[in-house]
């Protein structure tokens, strides 16, 4: 397994690039809230008809907290989702509360293959196969580098 940090907060066509691609090679996506911050409902709303399941869990890809349980949206990865992500945010770590849910994360074959850790502005990908590999050295303008 190897482990590439974003170096750089993706932005702009970057970010844009990066949710597509993210989008077309995963099955879903998630993100959180936690109850003791406050979200833009009207957004939470638009991911609803996608969400295929919620569960409050303290751990979470890169991320345990010993305070209340955080809500994990899981989202189904589509045309229409990638949509959305891609409108609500211009970069990637503008998905943090109080507008958006949280760190964001990507994931194929029940495998976190990215995530994100907004608040610390830490994102990553975990790389299996020299497939994925490709297609994350692929994103034109990505700043990665790998992890020692």
């Amino acid at each position: 397994m190897e482990y590439w940090d974003i170096t750089e907060n993706p932005t702009g066509e970057v970010y844009r690039k990066l949710i597509h691609a993210l989008c077309d090679y995963s099955e879903t996506f998630y993100f959180v809230t936690r109850k003791e911050l406050t979200y833009n409902q009207d957004i939470l709303e638009q991911f609803k008809p996608y969400t295929l399941e919620m569960y409050k869990t303290k751990e979470w890809a890169n991320t345990m907290t010993t305070g209340p349980s955080a809500t994990v949206f899981v989202i189904e990865s589509n045309e229409k989702t990638c949509e959305l992500v891609k409108h609500y945010a211009k970069t990637l770590y503008d998905w943090v509360a109080p507008h958006l849910p949280e760190d964001l994360t990507f994931v194929k074959n029940n495998f976190a293959w990215f995530s994100c850790t907004t608040h610390e502005e830490y994102s990553g990908f975990s790389i299996r196969s020299d497939y994925y590999k490709e297609i994350m050295c692929k994103i034109e303008g990505l700043k990665i580098q790998k992890a020692e």
